[in-house]
């Protein structure tokens, strides 16, 4: 049934949206986690940039559907192996935290936007330039590591929100490495199918000032 957009709030100040959610398992993260995931002080972005060893879509299949996805910065259709990758993450007085995530494949240039926010007590990711696809993630730390689990998931189009049956799952896992580096790896799974899409690499990060132009939360 369709709704209109419900009203949210961005986090806590002093906390980052994760740390709220969190609370004292924030805690249990590597250190390196808690810089990655934690407040990024106003006037600072998070920067980080690696290389997956792989990335991008798995089922043949699906590339129309991938390809209309990629047009509107939620998803991608390429796959490729040693694939260069940067993250921006960027805070915003609302307490929002956006991001955007670019892939350097042989045939171009490809990004992801999203924008992270707590609605009441629970961890939504707006997807897309415009946030059209909404991802409530539940999240658990095991020996300093992150995992993050789709719960629900919706789409919001024209001010309607639009709730979507449970078709497919995103798992997400972070953990730390001794070089100072972290890996990421995301898949979405659908029954039958299996993995239809993810990513898996490693990457550098820091927290530094921001010497670009604000942006404004893709929420649609």
């Amino acid at each position: 049934m369709f709704s209109k957009r419900a009203s949210v709030e961005g986090g806590s100040p002093g906390v980052s949206v994760y740390e709220r959610v969190l609370g004292d398992d924030f805690g249990a993260l590597d250190p390196q986690l808690q810089r990655y995931f934690g407040l990024i002080p106003e006037g600072f972005v998070g920067v980080g940039s690696g290389r997956y060893r792989v990335a991008g879509l798995c089922v043949r299949a699906l590339r129309p559907l991938f390809a209309v996805l990629a047009r509107r910065g939620i998803a991608f259709a390429e796959k490729g192996a040693d694939v260069p990758f940067s993250v921006r993450n960027i805070p915003h007085p609302d307490g929002t935290l956006s991001a955007v995530r670019t892939f350097e494949f042989v045939n171009g240039t490809r990004a992801m936007r999203d924008v992270m926010r707590i609605d009441g007590e629970r961890l939504v990711d707006r997807i897309g330039a415009k946030g059209e696809i909404e991802v409530e993630l539940s999240m658990r730390v095991s020996e300093g590591r992150l995992r993050m689990e789709s719960e629900r998931l919706a789409l919001r189009l024209w001010g309607l929100r639009l709730p979507l049956p449970r078709v497919v799952r995103v798992l997400l896992t972070e953990q730390a490495l001794p070089v100072g580096a972290q890996r990421v790896e995301l898949r979405i799974l659908a029954p039958v199918m299996g993995e239809i899409y993810g990513y898996s690499g490693d990457f550098t990060y820091e927290v530094r000032r921001d010497e670009e132009p604000p942006e404004v939360p893709g929420a649609g």
